[in-house]
């Protein structure tokens, strides 16, 4: 009998603790161009640079570089438009994500490592 109620309690906390932040709508799961506009380096826990500067209103090609082996990572653009995030992937890794901003600053940051943050600002 446990085994039954334990079961679905294992599955469902498995799932609430994946931490991605949003729903798959939001994903970009895009190519890695060859000449990105920009590329934030995720390494040591920190993104390298922890700040850009963008045109506003133009789409911009962002990749994170993940150096860190054997780490999850990923980088979400707070209050951009969807898609703003890349899935969690296991470094080393590069992934893609195309944004076109409003005029403005952003905060982006890794999913599961909060202290890992920077800033977008569109001008």
């Amino acid at each position: 009998m446990r085994r039954a109620v334990l079961a679905p309690l294992l599955v469902a906390l498995a799932g609430a603790g994946c931490g991605d932040g949003g729903d798959d709508a939001d994903l970009s799961t895009e190519p890695v161009p060859d000449d990105p506009d920009v590329v934030i380096v995720a390494e040591d826990m920190a993104f390298a640079p922890d700040e850009v500067e963008v045109p506003a209103g133009e789409p911009v090609t962002i990749v994170v570089d993940n150096r860190d082996g054997g780490v999850n990572h990923n980088i979400h653009v707070e209050a951009a438009p969807a898609p703003n995030r890349t899935p969690l992937e296991l470094g080393p890794s590069r992934q893609a994500l195309t944004v076109t901003l409003p005029a403005g600053t952003y905060g982006f940051v890794c999913e599961i490592h909060p202290n890992m943050t920077g800033t977008v600002v569109a001008r």
